[in-house]
């Protein structure tokens, strides 16, 4: 099972932040969520939300997710669409974004320790509602 994680701005370069919320903010116009993964680095996840004060302003709501380093890896063929899988599903089930990604970052760990490209049986997650919170 995924640990609970935390976003985590001090792990991201400031200048790499800097690149992903520029960019984020042009790739915005056409979309409501952008979700750049970055490998061993994690996840950052960019969105435009409605300012609480002007309705009208929209603000850039900025997430970064770390994730744990593994040891091994046996293949990183898959791992991005087994997160993309992962966090889908999450999302699928009505959990908050923070456990979309922690069930995201667990299938594409299994991935990574898989010889295959995508691991024939997910060991399932217990109780997904728990995960992340």
């Amino acid at each position: 099972m995924a640990s609970v994680i935390k976003p985590d701005i001090n792990n991201i370069k400031e200048n790499e932040l800097d690149e992903i919320i520029k960019l984020s903010e042009i790739v915005l116009n056409f979309v409501r969520v952008l979700i750049i993964t970055r490998g061993s680095k994690g996840v950052v996840t960019t969105k435009l939300m409605n300012d609480t004060l002007e309705p009208y302003l929209k603000k850039l709501d900025v997430q970064v997710y770390s994730t744990a380093i593994l040891n091994t890896v046996e293949n990183v063929s898959g791992a991005g669409d087994c997160f993309a899988s992962g966090f889908i599903h999450g999302i699928l089930q009505n959990l908050k974004e923070s456990q979309s990604i922690s069930i995201g970052f667990e299938t594409a760990k299994q991935a990574l320790l898989s010889k295959e490209t995508v691991p024939l049986k997910f060991n399932s997650i217990t109780n997904s509602k728990n995960i992340g919170t």
